[in-house]
């Protein structure tokens, strides 16, 4: 994958500047950190006449661009006063945002450039990852998760998914709509009957839609652990110590339904704990039932990774990123 991706970067260069590069691997990153090693594969090349290297990242999943700028700042003491150059296969027009403001210096081969430090800002020129939508809607969330988390591809039936996943037809039918329309499907019709299959392996659509899958997580409550939390199930932090080898966690989370969350606010008054406390249970309020998918009353690893999709902290990522390592897809 990262010979492709610098076949790629290269003509990229080529293709926009005119520029020929002869990019070959870094020999200083056998003194790099363990974490940075398993995270990119480091290149160096000349570009205009400075020595730069590149920094490959080796998961198609987006680190935080916080955490790009850190590895940046740790590696720069490493590279002599080379430029450092950030390569990944795709960033989210939201992301790109972000990474100018911390000042990360990036390309994504065929799509995206910035290069200050050389004059050259081509963001107007991008194209867009997401065109059509910001998000997937949660019942189109959950017709992606719920085709990526059974044993084999199959053709997805709506009024199946209707009934299965307790949403309506005509909800169902826009969810079919906001899929196709990002080329993650391809949808049929034979009378009332409407069938949709997914395009690709489950590891190619999960690359392909992870941009527009939201964050299932809309509010967090506190409750007193001495109070069970009814259909809970256990999530955050606690259920990626299970998945990983993070650190078991002080505080349990547990990731409840919206209509499970307004029992408890009813039959507890949780809207007067929404301060984090040691002494509480967390609850994640979710935008659609986490049940759906759990496993041994655990959530799917799939929504977990989401679930974090705005976490910033190191261990967090790290421990994300482990997990998703040893999917079974």
């Amino acid at each position: 994958m990262q010979n492709q991706l610098i076949k790629e970067l290269e003509k990229y260069i080529k293709d926009i500047l005119a520029i020929t590069l002869v990019i070959k691997p870094w020999n200083g990153q056998s003194d790099l950190p363990f974490f940075l090693r398993d995270q990119y594969d480091f290149f160096h090349t000349e570009f205009m006449a400075l020595p730069c290297v590149f920094i490959l990242a080796k998961d198609i999943n987006e680190a935080t661009p916080a955490l790009v700028r850190k590895h940046i700042d740790l590696l720069r003491p490493k590279t002599g006063g080379k430029e450092i150059i950030y390569v990944q296969k795709q960033v989210s027009s939201f992301n790109r945002k972000r990474l100018i403001e911390q000042k990360v210096w990036f390309v994504i081969p065929g799509n995206q450039m910035y290069l200050p430090f050389l004059g050259i800002d081509l963001r107007e020129h991008f194209k867009k990852l997401q065109p059509q939508l910001e998000t997937l809607s949660p019942s189109a969330q959950i017709i992606i998760l719920g085709a990526l988390l059974k044993g084999q591809q199959e053709v997805l039936r709506l009024y199946d998914l209707s009934r299965q996943y307790g949403y309506s037809v005509m909800t169902m039918s826009r969810a079919f709509r906001e899929i196709e329309s990002l080329g993650l499907a391809e949808i049929s019709s034979t009378g009332r009957r409407r069938e949709m299959i997914l395009k690709g392996t489950k590891k190619e659509v999960w690359e392909k839609s992870i941009e527009f899958l939201r964050n299932p997580v809309i509010q967090r409550l506190y409750l007193y652990r001495s109070v069970m939390v009814p259909d809970g199930i256990c999530a955050g932090l606690s259920a990626l110590a299970g998945y990983s080898s993070l650190a078991e966690q002080v505080i349990p989370v547990w990731a409840v339904s919206r209509s499970a969350a307004r029992e408890l606010r009813l039959k507890y008054r949780t809207d007067e704990f929404t301060v984090k406390d040691p002494d509480c249970n967390e609850i994640e309020v979710w935008s659609y039932d986490p049940k759906i998918f759990a496993t041994d009353g655990v959530v799917d690893k799939l929504s977990l990774y989401l679930s974090f999709k705005e976490m910033q902290d190191e261990r967090i990522q790290i421990a994300r990123v482990q997990m998703m390592r040893e999917m079974q897809w």
